[in-house]
């Protein structure tokens, strides 16, 4: 399971996240509800280990940041490589091997895999971090905003993707919509004012 003991995060004198006690179970959708600006990315930031933060987050008792793989708008694309040789980098295996991966053809077509990101639009961007982070093989799937940007064929894909992840896998999302898979969800956490409480009816927070 994933267990995050006295998680705080500050900026300067601002804290974002506040002495956060959660535990999540090993396999499932999992929702981060809350207005803007009340820490969901931040938290997720700090658990994919992309921010430093004080307190604590495992999974079985090991550091989180060796099982976690994550997507988020900012993070980094090589321009100058293909889709392809993208995912070749960041999954560590041979081209034919992402060429064929079902979960990677599931959001990306062979001609959009083929070209450079350069030319990507932000929704195909948004496809193929996601790409990344399912394929990727680590239990714990840290999701920010993943529908934002994304056209009927990327929801469909995302959708498809999760429904594929929910028995084996540890899936957190943050996102202002969930029309496209929260009926999904298995549970609904709510952070307000850096502090995030179990929601006891989840399914009545995902319409």
């Amino acid at each position: 399971m994933l267990r995050i003991t006295n998680l705080s995060k500050s900026y300067g004198r601002h804290r974002v996240v506040s002495n956060v006690n959660l535990v999540v179970p090993s396999t499932g959708i999992h929702l981060i509800r809350g207005e803007n600006g009340t820490g969901k990315t931040t938290l997720l930031k700090c658990l994919a280990g992309l921010e430093r933060f004080t307190g604590e987050a495992t999974w079985h008792k090991s550091d989180l940041r060796d099982y976690v793989s994550a997507a988020f708008d900012d993070s980094a694309v090589h321009e100058r490589l293909t889709g392809l040789q993208n995912l070749s980098a960041l999954l560590d295996i041979p081209r034919r091997l992402a060429l064929a991966h079902p979960i990677i053809r599931t959001f990306l077509s062979r001609d959009l895999l083929n070209r450079r990101s350069s030319t990507y639009s932000l929704g195909q961007r948004k496809k193929l971090k996601l790409a990344a982070a399912f394929a990727s093989g680590r239990p714990c799937i840290l999701l920010d905003e993943p529908n934002a940007g994304l056209d009927e064929h990327g929801r469909r894909a995302l959708r498809q993707a999760l429904e594929s992840a929910e028995a084996s896998t540890c899936v957190m999302v943050v996102d202002h919509d969930y029309s496209a898979y929260g009926d999904l969800a298995s549970s609904s956490f709510t952070i307000r004012r850096g502090k995030v409480r179990l929601d006891r009816e989840p399914g009545a927070l995902v319409q």
